[in-house]
């Protein structure tokens, strides 16, 4: 693996695990063993390499879980709503229910902080949410989701519960509140 590669897998890792502003530079050079001259020949500066890995973080979240879960059109919007449950059910246990959601932490971090990294989570989680709203609204003319909800309105709501839900299996270890939220809130999508 080229350094450029290891660095930017180290330091996902780092900032996932220990979060932006407690992860330092000598310490993704000592666990990549790469100097810090060839840490800084690769990005300029440890805000470059974070926003860098949070792009490639994105970008794979779109392609690993958004697309072939809720962008899925060959399934039904009830089935690639619980596939995506069970993809983000399945990533915390790969985790032993550790370091929470990389997006939701580094939102909760770097918001107040620093605009871009602001400004790229803002976009990220939007356009998560319109993923979202498309299945639930297909779901409502297919009849598979009530008729008297607001696609946008529950697609808001359901992000929000994922994100809070990845809180509570990070502060209990445990997987509950993803498995047992996903049953509750299909089941309140369902046709009276």
């Amino acid at each position: 693996m080229k350094s450029r590669e290891k660095i930017i897998q180290a330091a996902t890792h780092l900032f996932h695990k220990k979060g932006y502003q407690t992860t330092t530079v000598d310490e993704i050079a000592e666990t990549t063993r790469v100097t810090k001259s060839n840490l800084y020949y690769h990005f300029r500066s440890k805000e470059e390499l974070a926003l860098e890995t949070l792009d490639m973080r994105m970008n794979q979240f779109e392609s690993d879980v958004i697309l072939p879960t809720l962008g899925e059109t060959s399934l039904s919007p009830k089935k690639r709503l619980q596939q995506f449950y069970d993809h983000v059910a399945d990533f915390h246990s790969s985790l032993e229910c550790r370091y929470g959601c990389p997006f939701g932490n580094l939102a909760i971090e770097m918001s107040d902080v620093s605009e871009k990294f602001r400004k790229r989570l803002s976009i990220f989680f939007r356009n998560w949410e319109k993923a979202i709203e498309r299945c639930i609204d297909e779901g409502i003319r297919e009849g598979e989701f009530r008729r008297d909800i607001n696609p946008k309105l529950v697609a808001q709501l359901i992000l929000s519960q994922v994100e809070g839900a990845i809180m509570m299996v990070k502060t209990h270890k445990i997987l509950e509140p993803l498995t047992e939220g996903a049953k509750a809130v299909l089941k309140l999508l369902e046709p009276a």
